[in-house]
Formats: C-alpha cells, structure tokens, sequence
C-alpha cells in the first residue's frame, strides 16, 4: 500500500539501513543475493518497481472490486493463466491466453478495445502488461489482486450480507 501524493509505502514492513519507506527505497534496496536462495530481483524489489510504473502512468489497473462490472459488461477479459488452472476456475467468459504462449499469440489480442488482463495472483498479469505496453498495446488493463483477492472479497462480503458468493456467478468451476 502506497500513498500517490508522499510516494511513502504505508503498508510494508522493513528493516534495514537506511530504509525510510519511500517507493525509491524498496525499488533500489539491496538485499542479500544468494542464487541458492533467491532471485536477482527480490519481490521487495520488484514491488516498488511496480508501484512506480503505477506512479508514472506506465501501467492502468482497476481495482478487483470492479470485476463484477466488467464481467456483466462483457468486457474483454483475457486469463493469462496456464489452461489447467483455467479450466480448474476462471471468470466467466473470459479468454484464455497463457503466459507462456502470449508470444505465439498477440495477434489474438485486440487493439481497437480495453483489455483487461488477470490471473490467479496478478503477477502473471503485470507481466504480461508490461510485454504487451513493450509492443505496442496501449490498451491493456491489469485486474489488480485478481483471482485470490476476488475470492476473499467476495466470501467477506458476503458472509456480511447473508447472500451468496458473488465468485460462483462470476466463476465457472
């Protein structure tokens, strides 16, 4: 969690020298690199990354909580997820472009409208925001959160309210 205006990180936890919670900070902070153990990038790392490509306008997102919109709007929804998890849950009528194979596939993507792009953590979906803004997509939309988070919304929501899950009108399982 982040604050636009400050670029203070309101909602990580850190310790270490010279930390003083700025996106700057985490983007750049040096973390014991042990091929062994970890990635050259550490998710540290790579969240700030992310939250100044939100920063600087280089990557849209929407809210999970505007899911429900979508879906009934029949917004063009691509799951990037590998097709066994897209078959084992996914949005209703969203399109399956995987990951792994949205080199061999951009030209199944349109230009001409929003696309909104999800997985099963958002991970995946940045990605692939990032590969499609690379070639020249400017149209491209993550679901920020995604799949997990809609989930747990949803079930909050609606144990709140005493009425069914939202996720099992918005998912096929």
């Amino acid at each position: 969690m982040f604050d636009k205006q400050s670029k203070k990180v309101l909602g990580a936890q850190a310790v270490g020298k010279g930390m003083d919670g700025t996106i700057e900070n985490l983007k750049n902070l040096e973390l014991a690199y042990s091929p062994m153990h970890g990635t050259a990038k550490d998710v540290v790392n790579v969240a700030g990354l992310a939250v100044e490509n939100i920063l600087n306008g280089d990557l849209e997102q929407v809210p999970v909580s505007k899911v429900r919109e979508l879906v009934e709007a029949d917004a063009y929804i691509i799951d990037v997820g590998e097709a066994n998890e897209y078959e084992a849950e996914h949005l209703k009528g969203s399109h399956n472009i995987p990951l792994s194979e949205l080199r061999n596939r951009m030209d199944e993507i349109s230009q001409d409208i929003p696309v909104y792009l999800h997985c099963r953590t958002g991970q995946c979906s940045y990605n692939v925001v990032r590969i499609l803004k690379n070639n020249g997509f400017g149209n491209v939309i993550n679901i920020s959160g995604s799949y997990l988070s809609l989930q747990n919304i949803t079930s909050i929501k609606c144990q709140a309210l005493c009425r069914q899950n939202i996720y099992r009108v918005l998912f096929i399982f």
